[in-house]
């Protein structure tokens, strides 16, 4: 195994429609926005940073939209389409609260995953190899108690 190109998907263990989790995405915005307005972020300036971000203008309206899971059925009662946020606008929307919780919850929906910075990847990788080193030993000791027990050399 490779270990500088480790995957953090190496098992997947997606569940038939645990992706389809519209209630869940805009229950993480609303909490993601509330925790940003307590550090003096507002839904306004998310907006405007979303817009700057993407080059395209995003409204608090459509942030509102989003956040709101009512809007769902709305809209399937009104026969207009759900509004649901793309991939580009979600990785925008965690850059202007500065958190990672759309990423986040991708990760916890992709079967408990978490996502981690560079430094900490590095780290995890440090320990898995630790912790191979330590199964290595720990063979390498069983074997040369095999050979001894046979009379043979290691």
């Amino acid at each position: 195994m490779d270990m500088r190109n480790l995957s953090l998907f190496d098992q997947n263990t997606t569940r038939p429609g645990s992706l389809g989790c519209i209630a869940e995405i805009a229950a993480a915005l609303g909490e993601a926005m509330a925790r940003a307005a307590e550090r003096g972020i507002s839904r306004e300036e998310i907006a405007n940073r979303m817009t700057v971000y993407l080059g395209e203008k995003i409204s608090t309206g459509t942030l509102n939209g989003y956040a709101a899971p009512s809007h769902t059925t709305q809209a399937a009662e009104r026969g207009v389409p759900e509004r649901h946020i793309s991939f580009m606008r979600a990785m925008a929307f965690d850059a202007a609260v500065e958190e990672d919780a759309l990423l986040g919850l991708f990760c916890e929906k992709r079967g408990g995953r978490r996502a981690v910075s560079s430094d900490d990847a590095a780290l995890l990788e440090w320990a898995h190899l630790h912790r191979q080193e330590k199964e290595l030993a720990e063979r390498k000791k069983a074997l040369e108690a095999v050979f001894k027990l046979r009379g043979g050399t290691k």
